[in-house]
């Protein structure tokens, strides 16, 4: 069966990070003509080539932040996974700047590219730490969503849309707590805990791609998709990964939460609840400013709030769940 991928030109930045190898390698599965692999990172590149190896995916080394280098990679593209970011929410805290220009400027950047080279369909990942933000990194985040929705208003008479999926942690991922358990497990050094009481959404790298399929193949232009999930606390976790070695041999260490950390995240908050609605495994949050095609498809569907989608009020996600997920993902 051709999907909306079928022929077409893909870029993914950011795509020799965690999601996007696995979207890459899922997108494979779908026969398009070609997928571009755009990142700063060359050693990724080279290892992620030798990894798929496949002819049809092409790399460019390049970075969000200079629009010469998107334009360029951008050329003969009809669809755009913008994946890039800086995102460890302490080093973004004391790199404000460093966050503002990869976060903020890099995704104006693919929006102007993306109109100047007539692309189809763009759709950004955002974060839970988006919601009522805190810290730097979810400021940043924040503004991204706002510039993908309003960028729907200025498409120059064609019909490019911009769409934003927004989700929590990613088993695996990079900067997450299950590798850097590991880490420091197999390494013998202290397990250092911010606070065990702290909960996080969570979801699997194949949730995560999936939810993008989803906002690429259903977006309008200017929603934002977010994944049903469950949550769990950081003890939830501890206990799964302290389980690799004896109880007399394990040193933990409760440090207090890092700059710019929540001890709870909000998906959805209140009054983006007032403009959601809820489909079978995600609700779309739709934008505040009048877009027709939104009005068109959503206009008569029910919405979901009042109500506040928050990690420390969903479902928490049983123990043995959690464990099974994190062994189906090679973590444990």
């Amino acid at each position: 069966m051709k999907t909306i991928f079928h022929g077409k030109r893909i870029l993914v930045t950011g795509g020799t990070g965690s999601f996007g190898k696995m979207f890459v390698a899922k997108l494979m599965e779908y026969e398009p003509s070609e997928v571009i692999v755009f990142s700063r990172d060359e050693n990724k590149h080279g290892a992620m080539e030798l990894d798929l190896g496949n002819e049809n995916i092409r790399y460019i080394l390049g970075d969000v932040r200079d629009y010469r280098s998107v334009r360029n990679a951008m050329r003969g593209v009809d669809i755009v996974v913008h994946a890039a970011a800086l995102k460890w929410i302490p080093q973004v805290e004391y790199n404000v700047w460093q966050g503002i220009q990869t976060n903020i400027t890099g995704a104006q950047n693919i929006i102007d590219a993306a109109r100047d080279e007539g692309v189809e369909k763009v759709v950004a990942l955002s974060t839970d730490k988006a919601v009522d933000p805190i810290n730097a990194y979810g400021m940043t985040k924040a503004l991204q969503e706002r510039l993908i929705t309003t960028a729907n208003l200025y498409t120059n008479e064609t019909k490019i849309s911009f769409v934003s999926t927004r989700y929590g942690n990613v088993l695996g991922s990079r900067g997450s707590v299950v590798p850097l358990f590991r880490l420091l497990i197999d390494s013998g050094k202290p397990i250092t805990v911010t606070d065990p009481t702290m909960t996080r959404f969570v979801m699997t790298l194949s949730d995560s791609v999936a939810l993008v399929m989803q906002a690429l193949t259903e977006g309008v232009g200017g929603e934002v998709f977010v994944k049903k999930m469950p949550a769990h606390t950081v003890q939830d976790i501890l206990d799964i990964m302290l389980e690799r070695i004896p109880a007399q041999k394990r040193n933990i260490k409760v440090t207090g939460i890092r700059p710019g950390e929540k001890i709870h995240e909000v998906l959805i908050s209140e009054s983006e609840s007032l403009r959601a609605v809820e489909m079978d495994d995600y609700y779309v949050i739709l934008p505040q400013i009048s877009l027709p095609a939104v009005t068109k498809k959503y206009g008569k569907m029910k919405r979901i709030g009042p109500l506040v989608y928050a990690s420390n009020t969903t479902n928490r996600i049983p123990v043995a769940t959690l464990k099974a997920m994190i062994a189906k993902e090679g973590l444990l």
